[in-house]
């Protein structure tokens, strides 16, 4: 049974619609309402005060900071309800790109995706690793210059498939088959509620543009974590097929050790060994010797700003964008990591349940990869999904629910505020990753007896 809290914030809404009714049946009478919170201890004397200063009139700035603490005006029915006026102005906007912007390239990350795949096909998937490589990118995009291609060869197993039909469909299927993994990760991870917000979610319509594969990531953090409870092997067997995109999940295998997942670790290793023999048995060596080779220019791209340190999510790129130097970044980006992974190890050695360890890996995840792209902001929708089911289920923690409203938000910024050297990303990271470690530390203990407080 749940342990209750008696923190103002917690209150339950058939608490605060009880107290109502017992105001007006009582309006004769000087007695504090009872109220009934969730709490891991009960401390009736310290919320006296705060019982008091609810029947006091409030200044207006008592008011205002009211307001922002519970925001109970951010209901459910507002927020479905704006997120879907959001919904339509983003396909609205997709939908008049040609007309409005013919240039611009839509799905432009993903032709390197279907390019590499196409010369997989035809027996050539180490030329995907140079200049044919991007011969192939420039014959789909027009000529111009592009990034090495440097994802390992397993990742080629994943976008063989949309090798096969032309490179506008295949984009299209792509954006489709990934936008609804995710959605369907996060209407798992909520268990109730509307996934409008979800679909809604600024970042998810970067990924779309671009055609970058973030959705595909979040779908597979999503579903670990909605699996690693319950069904460990297929949660770790989802964080396996990282070995395409191996940063991501950097930091899983120490959460999986500190919280004792053994199932989930081992079959999180053997996936990603089958993938590895698979893509070898498929592509040959050639594939891996060139992806190995062009791992240092790759690196000087993204670590030098190629496409510029503002398309970069990192606390090195935040140096960086605001004229630091590379010694400067390096030094704050080791220290962030550091910070992170001293907290993850605090946190999850009280194993606080599956979809929290990902939630919390995660977090920590966009503070530890120096090369993350700004695109990888959507992966913060799975803690995000986390921190409301949880407040759904238990109650909103004090200034919580302003606060998730303002990261949901933060993708409109990051592009005027990155034009003026201001990275909001690791800012972003690190609000979600306080968030996470706040809710955990309320999350009811095991087993323990609930109370409930009458102040």
């Amino acid at each position: 049974m749940s342990q209750k809290s008696d923190l103002e914030g917690h209150r339950l809404p058939f608490a605060d619609d009880a107290a109502r009714h017992l105001a007006a049946d009582d309006a004769g009478r000087d007695a504090v309402m009872p109220r009934v919170t969730i709490s891991r201890t009960s401390n009736a004397s310290a919320s006296q005060p705060q019982a008091a200063i609810a029947h006091s009139p409030q200044s207006g700035a008592g008011v205002l900071v009211s307001a922002l603490r519970e925001a109970d005006w951010l209901t459910a029915d507002r927020v479905t309800a704006f997120t879907r006026v959001f919904l339509v102005l983003f396909i609205a906007c997709i939908a008049i790109i040609p007309w409005a912007a013919p240039t611009m390239e839509v799905g432009h990350d993903f032709a390197a995706f279907w390019t590499a795949a196409k010369l997989a096909l035809q027996g050539r998937a180490g030329d995907a690793y140079g200049d044919a490589g991007r011969a192939a990118v420039a014959a789909v995009l027009g000529q111009n210059t592009y990034a090495p291609f440097f994802y390992p060869p397993t990742s080629l197993l994943f976008w063989l498939p949309f090798a096969l039909v032309p490179f506008a469909t295949a984009a299209v299927v792509w954006i489709f088959a990934t936008g609804a993994a995710y959605a369907a990760a996060v209407r798992a991870m909520l268990e109730r509620g509307s996934v409008v917000p979800a679909l809604a979610f600024p970042a998810v319509w970067v990924c779309a543009l671009f055609g970058q594969n973030s959705l595909f990531s979040a779908a597979l953090l999503g579903g670990s974590a909605v699996t690693l409870d319950r069904y460990p092997v297929i949660a770790g067997a989802l964080l396996g097929c990282f070995s395409y995109k191996p940063q991501i999940a950097l930091l899983a295998p120490l959460v999986l050790i500190l919280t004792r997942r053994w199932r989930a670790l081992a079959a999180a290793a053997a996936t990603t060994l089958v993938l590895v023999l698979a893509a070898t048995a498929f592509f040959g060596i050639d594939p891996w010797i060139k992806f190995v080779a062009v791992l240092p220019e790759a690196s000087a791209w993204s670590l030098g700003g190629g496409p510029g340190f503002e398309k970069f999510a990192s606390p090195y790129a935040a140096v960086r964008l605001a004229g630091g130097s590379s010694s400067t970044a390096w030094l704050v980006q080791v220290t962030a990591a550091a910070i992170a992974i001293a907290v993850l190890i605090l946190v999850l050695r009280k194993r606080p349940g599956g979809a929290a360890e990902i939630a919390l890996m995660v977090a920590m995840t966009g503070l530890c990869v120096p090369s993350l792209g700004n695109y990888e902001v959507v992966i913060l929708a799975i803690p995000g999904a986390w921190l409301i089911a949880q407040a759904l289920a238990q109650g909103w923690l004090p200034y919580e629910r302003i606060a998730v409203a303002a990261l949901y938000l933060t993708p409109f910024a990051m592009v005027p505020a990155g034009a003026n050297g201001l990275q909001l990303a690791p800012i972003a990271a690190a609000a979600v990753a306080i968030l996470v470690v706040r809710r955990i530390r309320h999350l009811p203990l095991p087993d323990a007896p609930a109370e409930i407080a009458n102040h």
